[in-house]
């Protein structure tokens, strides 16, 4: 098929490249062991983790079996450490992690459809370019 958009992963070549990263590193399954971290004792890996899923975690980059599910699970947990004693305790810190959750649940398809989320134009979107 080709080129089918103008985002570096939207094409054939760049589907493939990423889903042998994925088989050969096994990035995804070590992001969601992080995520099912508890949030108390790992919360600066399970924001880490999230942060993967920030910059990777989109339809033709991430694996698709596992992507929704992981969006979810990241931004399930970020609003667990949003509420942590200290994390409260700076307002910019949770203004950032509410900001990462509205960017990774943005990208969660809605149930039923197949229609893919639009593209990056947020604050993630910069260090990409």
């Amino acid at each position: 098929m080709g080129t089918w958009d103008k985002l570096p992963w939207d094409n054939d070549g760049a589907a493939d490249w990423f889903g042998d990263l994925f088989d050969k590193t096994k990035l995804h399954q070590h992001v969601e062991n992080t995520l099912q971290q508890n949030v108390t004792d790992s919360h600066e890996e399970i924001r880490a983790a999230a942060s993967v899923l920030l910059f990777l975690g989109r339809a033709y980059i991430w694996p698709g079996h596992d992507l929704d599910r992981h969006l979810t699970l990241a931004a399930s947990q970020l609003e667990e450490i949003s509420r942590l004693d200290e994390i409260t305790e700076s307002p910019e810190i949770v203004d950032e992690i509410r900001a990462e959750i509205q960017e990774l649940r943005s990208r969660i398809k809605a149930p039923g459809t197949s229609q893919q989320p639009p593209p990056p134009s947020g604050k993630w979107w910069q260090f990409w370019k």
